[in-house]
């Protein structure tokens, strides 16, 4: 499927300002496109444990969007009046128990979800944890349905499985994302 040229125009009108890089924007080439009415703001995390290794949501079940079976980066989005920076350390703590340690600003990703008509524009931060710092998880229901496990992985192991060819639509869309924010904080911060 090829993307709408207003799709594109769609995403392109919104010209958010920000003082931090944009790291790409992406267009849903998975379900057909029939407008937007709504933009979400996110917060999310490139999450890393005192090992070094990578952690990320195990996203397994349905919703809305069919069969779900990918990896996600831990996040979610910002509460009325919550700065960004607010956002993740709720999320991260929210969704794995952990406390951040360390927090810094990466960059952002538009992306399109033509199925609910909404665009995201996702903000990326790297968060150190230390795993040994478990609290009481807090998810919603949606995310105790949704999230079977957080999983750690070295950045190859990481690397190859949101680069993998998921046969369903919505894990392609999201690995795409979380991939794309992957590669630049390890081209930025581990080069």
């Amino acid at each position: 499927m090829m993307v709408d040229k207003t799709a594109k125009e769609a995403i392109d009108k919104l010209n958010i300002k920000v003082d931090w890089p944009i790291i790409g924007r992406l267009y849903d080439e998975e379900y057909p496109f029939e407008g937007y009415d709504h933009i979400r703001y996110t917060a999310r995390a490139i999450l890393e444990n005192e090992e070094g290794k990578l952690g990320f949501l195990h996203i397994k079940g349905e919703d809305l969007f069919g069969p779900r079976d990918h990896l996600e980066t831990v996040g979610g989005g910002l509460e009325e009046g919550e700065y960004l920076d607010d956002a993740i350390a709720r999320e991260v703590k929210e969704e794995t128990g952990l406390q951040c340690e360390d927090v810094q600003l990466l960059g952002s990703i538009y992306d399109a979800y033509n199925l609910i008509k909404r665009i995201t524009f996702s903000t990326f931060f790297y968060c150190k944890v230390n795993t040994s710092s478990f609290t009481t998880m807090h998810r919603t229901m949606e995310e105790e349905i949704l999230i079977s496990e957080v999983v750690w992985l070295d950045q190859n192991q990481a690397l190859d499985r949101l680069a993998n060819i998921h046969e369903n639509k919505v894990d392609r869309l999201v690995q795409q994302r979380d991939l794309m924010a992957l590669k630049y904080y390890l081209e930025l911060c581990r080069a």
